[in-house]
């Protein structure tokens, strides 16, 4: 009996049915992409690539690409950075390698227009409006007694339900040493470091906003740095709007061995705070959405549709405008004196 089941499930294993179906994918036409965000910088970038439908082959020629970006109808040079070579001439590389960029420096209410054209592509074009600085911006930080945790604070004054802000951290370590030693003849002999590194500070969490008991504010980090809110979503606070960050900062740290030999490690904290454009708000966030959906990477759910402004194309042109403040962890006589920590 056990080998009669056993004969009949093998065949049954064998046994095998094919059918060939062919699958129903629309056609689509590959698109322009383009990322440009006027008025962060003094210098303006211009990012180009195709976005392309599945089997599509065209490859990217960047001689061909042909930019025209104008600021109130004026049109300006665009240039082109090359990848960068090792070693690095410049230590500023601010400019993305194989992008585009304009050095103009733009102001508020400018008008910013772009149009990109590559031979079998459809041209795309977009218009942004660089908006106004934020207003009374100040920073400040309140480091925690008993450790290097920190919370940074911003305040700055906007009434207004519909606009939109972001903010970048930075760490500066300022390095300083000496070393010596005295020769036999009683020659000295000191080689000095006077070395000053900026890194970008990154606040801990990523898609969730940070909560307090002071606050339900809501932020969001498009993982490079930049964190991004509604003003609507702001806390109010005598007049002013505030937002706070939970994060970690170091302290000073001086090493004194003798005359000759001694260091010191100063820090300092850096924010720009920008005020965007709704469009950008909407791209970084839809791309975040995106970028967390991780069920469709498997198919089971849709992907999520990315904000763009870039017509007959995809990506974003965006304003935005900032105001950069610093915080010296160690210079007592200023006003935003900051007490050794750890």
């Amino acid at each position: 009996m056990r080998n009669s089941l056993y004969i009949i499930c093998t065949v049954l294993t064998l046994v095998s049915c094919e059918i060939r179906f062919e699958l129903d994918i629309p056609k689509e036409d590959s698109k322009i992409f383009a990322f440009c965000v006027p008025g962060a910088r003094d210098s303006t970038a211009i990012i180009v690539d195709i976005a392309r439908f599945a089997g599509d082959s065209i490859s990217l020629d960047r001689s061909k690409i042909e930019i025209d970006l104008r600021v109130n109808g004026e049109r300006q040079k665009v240039m082109y950075q090359p990848k960068y070579t090792f070693p690095y001439i410049s230590s500023d590389h601010s400019i993305p390698e194989e992008s585009y960029y304009i050095t103009r420096k733009l102001e508020t209410d400018d008008i910013v227009s772009l149009d990109i054209s590559y031979p079998g592509l459809e041209s795309v074009s977009a218009v942004t409006t660089i908006p106004d600085k934020p207003v009374d911006a100040v920073f400040k930080v309140e480091a925690d007694e008993d450790g290097g945790s920190a919370k940074f604070i911003l305040e700055y004054s906007d009434s207004s339900e519909d606009s939109y802000y972001a903010v970048i951290f930075r760490e500066r370590l300022h390095e300083f040493i000496v070393s010596g030693f005295i020769e036999e003849d009683g020659e000295v002999i000191t080689d000095t470091l006077d070395n000053i590194d900026w890194q970008p500070h990154h606040i801990s969490h990523e898609f969730d906003a940070y909560q307090s008991t002071e606050s339900n504010f809501e932020a969001y980090n498009n993982r490079a740095g930049l964190l991004f809110w509604k003003n609507s979503d702001a806390l109010d606070k005598d007049g002013q709007k505030m937002v706070f960050f939970r994060t970690y900062i170091m302290r000073d740290v001086e090493n004194r061995y003798n005359d000759l030999n001694h260091s010191h490690f100063d820090f300092s904290y850096e924010a720009t705070i920008y005020r965007i454009t709704e469009d950008l708000y909407k791209f970084y966030f839809t791309n975040l959405l995106a970028n967390e959906n991780s069920l469709s990477y498997f198919g089971l759910s849709r992907n999520n549709a990315t904000f763009t402004n870039i017509s007959n194309g995809f990506g974003i042109l965006g304003g935005m405008a900032g105001h950069t403040m610093m915080y010296d962890t160690t210079i007592s006589e200023k006003e935003n004196y900051l007490p050794e920590v750890f």
